[in-house]
């Protein structure tokens, strides 16, 4: 009896086994409707390099970037240039290689990207610029951008409102046309108030480490400077440590530009005056919107602006400073 009982256990497995093997191969090979076919057949894949992954507001933009094409069955590349516009050429070139049929690119440099954006454009590879221009707009499907240049006039004319006269030290990224274009915005507006004067301006690269050395500097060079005007948080920061190192924290107001968690709470402590508030998750959207246009027979306008706010010690709580807007 134990013997039959064995054969009989014996015959009953490989019978399992027979039966999930018809199984396996029907659904691989005769299904009809083939799962895995269905998620791959009609995939798009989307390319993304942005100018540095070392600044939070560009994780968040990729983040939910990612959110929008992957709830479509679809797939992004994501690449870092690490602020070298040859390396973020090479990435365009890279990035078609592997297949991407639409390419969204924050510049490095707004003129040298000229050399990736002509790799796109001759692979028939639509470019959608997001959150800074580029100097040959006529290469790229569409451009989704803040309100830049709104967004230094902001802090502007907070400044003007809190104080009769300011020494003005800017914190700029030169070869980034929306750093650029904020603190353009910044100086057009202070224009014609007496008492409202730019002391000296510093190249921060955007980057905290670069801006708190840089701003070091600039505090023995003009030991009159009250005001500070950032292009972003990260640079806000570096010259919020420069000046609490030096001692000078009750002198001093101090701008910039994001709307980051970690700006906002320092505008809520009263260390930061003001953060104008981007909206990655507006331009993200936006941006994933004007990518399938592009794939779908072309974006219906060359350029979308979102609008920026300014986040004060006023209206921070509307805001809040666990995450962005």
């Amino acid at each position: 009896m134990p013997d039959r009982s064995k054969r009989l256990l014996e015959a009953a497995g490989m019978l399992l086994i027979l039966a999930l093997t018809a199984v396996v191969l029907y659904v691989l090979l005769l299904y009809p409707g083939d799962i895995s076919a269905q998620q791959t057949e009609n995939r798009k894949i989307f390319g993304a390099t942005y100018m540095t992954m070392n600044n939070p507001y560009y994780h968040v933009l990729d983040s939910q970037l990612r959110a929008e094409i992957e709830a479509r069955g679809d797939v992004l590349l994501t690449r870092d240039a690490a602020m070298d516009q040859m390396r973020q050429n090479q990435e365009v070139r890279d990035l078609i290689e592997e297949g991407a049929q639409a390419i969204f690119l924050t510049p490095v440099e707004w003129d040298t990207v000229r050399e990736g954006l002509e790799a796109a454009n001759r692979a028939g590879v639509p470019v959608i610029v997001v959150d800074a221009p580029v100097q040959d707009a006529e290469l790229v499907a569409c451009s989704v951008l803040s309100d830049n240049y709104q967004a230094g006039i902001l802090c502007a004319e907070h400044l003007v409102s809190q104080r009769d006269s300011a020494k003005i030290i800017l914190l700029e990224h030169i070869t980034a046309r929306s750093g650029a274009e904020r603190v353009q915005g910044f100086v057009d507006t202070i224009q014609g108030h007496d008492g409202f004067t730019v002391l000296a301006s510093g190249e921060s690269d955007g980057q905290i480490e670069n801006a708190m050395p840089v701003m070091e500097e600039l505090l023995r060079q003009n030991l009159e400077a009250d005001t500070v005007m950032s292009l972003n948080d990260p640079s806000a920061f570096g010259a919020l440590a420069a000046i609490q190192g030096a001692g000078l924290s009750g002198r001093f107001l101090v701008y910039s530009v994001d709307g980051s968690p970690e700006g906002k709470a320092l505008v809520q402590d009263g260390l930061l005056t003001a953060t104008c508030a981007q909206f990655p998750t507006r331009i993200a959207k936006e941006a994933a919107a004007q990518g399938y246009l592009a794939l779908e027979g072309g974006c219906c306008q060359k350029e979308v602006i979102v609008p920026v706010e300014l986040v004060t010690a006023e209206n921070v709580s509307h805001y809040g400073t666990d995450g962005w807007q």
